[in-house]
């Protein structure tokens, strides 16, 4: 798998090379490095998108950093942004048990899973080689609002409350006949 950088005629300046495929888009950072976010080996979850690893290579295609977010709590999936401070933001999946989501009011769920996968959006750090860390986090699960329950948490006049997110708007269930958890889905930051 391989990524070009162009110039304005359409020539080719630089190219990249990667044994997996781009998860969406990769990234020329000001300081001249490419990040790269790709499928991981083996993803917690399979549907359209899905990401899970990243790896940032030097001019000449050195490999500098390269981590994962593909377990049990997240799974990367599509975009990333690079931020001027050499940090990123990713969009994951967080995994949320269906016990979860009904605490939080949701009504049912439709896969047999039993598992809700809720957006949320971490801004990374990279760290020597192979670590990173997690310095920023917005999670769609603290900003939503339920109407079936009131004794749950969130309970309120949707329509009054703009600024949040109806736990029991859309489906959870499968995608191309496949069993998956995704809910209100993200594709880029």
């Amino acid at each position: 798998f391989y990524t070009y950088l162009l110039d304005t005629q359409g020539d080719t300046v630089n190219t990249w090379h990667s044994s997996w495929p781009v998860a969406m888009n990769a990234y020329l950072r000001p300081d001249s490095t490419l990040l790269y976010p790709h499928r991981s080996i083996n993803p917690v979850m399979e549907t359209s998108g899905v990401g899970g690893a990243f790896e940032i290579k030097d001019w000449n295609g050195n490999l500098i950093w390269s981590a994962e977010i593909s377990d049990n709590t997240y799974q990367h999936h599509h975009d990333v942004e690079p931020l001027p401070n050499g940090n990123f933001l990713a969009i994951v999946w967080e995994n949320k048990s269906a016990q979860e989501a009904f605490q939080m009011g949701r009504v049912s769920i439709g896969n047999p899973l039993n598992a809700m996968w809720s957006p949320a959006i971490l801004e990374i750090q990279p760290v020597g080689t192979d670590e990173m860390n997690i310095v920023w986090e917005w999670h769609l699960w603290d900003h939503l609002i339920q109407d079936a329950n009131p004794n749950l948490p969130g309970y309120g006049d949707i329509s009054a409350h703009p600024e949040l997110f109806n736990i029991n708007y859309g489906v959870v269930g499968s995608f191309m006949g496949q069993p998956h958890a995704d809910w209100a889905h993200m594709n880029c930051v």
